[in-house]
Formats: structure tokens, sequence, C-alpha cells
């Protein structure tokens, strides 16, 4: 008899760890593992303020705190009658402050330096010249180089002269693009239309957005005179000033981290 005894309350043991549900507070759990914190799910299908204050693992393993059904592995919903953040992540030894934490390409979470702002300025080359329907890179005093990673933008202030002859006054048009030196594809790009008479001085100021960049890049901007006066392709449209003693008068590039 004791050993029927004991077969049977191995078999109900065993039902209870395949089959069994833990309910904490609660006499419908609704997952493996369900913790009620305020006692207050009177059904099967809790309000959403009463699910707020309960914890639930699943048999899939995910964890929910304030959702009775995680679809992640971790799963935190704001309480919908709090006015504060739900998560919180204090740091005890006060090593990290001011840190980010980030995500690295495997996926796995870590604290870093919270990378600063970075803006610095360009000026082109004087006597640069641009030919109609011939794209070319603005030259600047200096490589434009992705200084770390991040996502960036770019201002172009534009300043030269417009050569060829109209009479009257014609509209005019000047693509900008930005482009990854060595890399195939426009990050941005931009057409102005402006009136102009020969010799006349054409300026404005554009931003184009660059996206994300990886330190090292360089960045270009390029010229495409489309729409002009007389005359036809092959002809100088734009020019640069050739007094590198006025740098206000000559195209500047700020590019910037946002």
């Amino acid at each position: 008899m004791n050993k029927i005894l004991l077969i049977l309350l191995s078999i109900s043991c065993g039902s209870v760890l395949v089959y069994g549900q833990i309910g904490i507070n609660t006499e419908f759990p609704l997952g493996i593992f369900h913790v009620d914190g305020g006692r207050d799910n009177t059904s099967l299908i809790p309000s959403e303020t009463q699910e707020a204050n309960d914890v639930v693992v699943t048999a899939a393993g995910n964890l929910g705190i304030g959702t009775k059904a995680p679809i992640v592995k971790v799963d935190l919903k704001k309480d919908p009658l709090s006015t504060v953040s739900s998560l919180r992540i204090q740091d005890i030894s006060g090593l990290l402050e001011n840190k980010v934490l980030e995500s690295g390409t495997d996926g796995i979470a870590f604290w870093s330096q919270q990378p600063p702002s970075i803006t610095k300025t360009y000026a082109a080359i004087p006597a640069q010249k641009f030919i109609t329907r011939v794209r070319a890179r603005l030259v600047t005093d200096s490589d434009m180089v992705i200084p770390q990673n991040g996502k960036y933008l770019l201002t172009l202030r534009w300043w030269s002269y417009y050569r060829w002859d109209n009479s009257p006054s014609k509209k005019v048009s000047i693509y900008v693009y930005v482009v990854k030196r060595g890399k195939t594809g426009d990050l941005d790009q931009i057409e102005y239309y402006l009136l102009a008479n020969q010799n006349q001085v054409i300026t404005f100021t554009t931003s184009l957005y660059l996206g994300d960049c990886i330190a090292g890049e360089i960045i270009d901007v390029e010229i495409f005179p489309s729409i002009g006066g007389s005359g036809g392709d092959g002809q100088v449209h734009y020019e640069l000033y050739g007094n590198a003693t006025r740098p206000d008068l000559m195209p500047q590039v700020i590019l910037y981290s946002i």
C-alpha cells in the first residue's frame, strides 16, 4: 500500500511540475508565475489599472512588469496612473555619471561616454570655376573628415559670381550635392533657382542632411550648374572670388553633429 501511495504522490507532483501555475495574491494566475502586487485581480481579464501592479512570467520565459502578456524577454509597461517614468537605473558607485547606455553591433548594452557636439567650418579655395552641366567638387581649405560616429548635418553658405551673359535678367539654377568620398550615391541634394545677370553676385544658404556617418569618412560638396543664360554647355557658369584675404566673400561649409 505504501508503494502505491508513493507512486500516486510522485505522479501528482509530476503533474504539478508540468502543468502547474503559481499565483501569488491571485486566484487567476495568467502565466507560469504570476504576482498580483495589489491583490486586486478579480477575474481572468484584469483591467489596465489592475495589471499595472502585476508581474508575470510566461511559458516562453518572457517577463512582464505591468502587463499580463509580455511579448519580449523583458516587457515593461508604464502605470497609466503614474506621472513618473517606469524605468530607473541607478549607479550607486557614482562612476557612470554623464554616461549613456548604448548597444553594440552584437546587441549587448554598455555604458559609454556621451560624445560631445561638434561644429567645424571650412572655407572654399578662391577662384574656383564651375562649368555648365559639369558636376565638380567644391574644394575647401581642408578635407571634411568625420571626427566621430554619429548623425551629421551640413550647412553651405554660397557666394559666387554668375558669369553667363543674360539680357535681361534670367532664371538660373544650381544643384548642390553631398556625398561620401569614394562611395556611390548622394546623401542629400537640393536645386536653387535665382534671377541673375552677367557678373552679378549669387548668394544663398542651405542645409543638407548627411545621416549616419563613421569616424574617418570624408564628406564632399559637389556643384552642378544647370540652367543658365545664352551660350551652351562648357561655359563658365559660376566663379568664386579670387582674393583669399576676403573669406567673407567665399563659400563656407559648416559641418556639425546632431
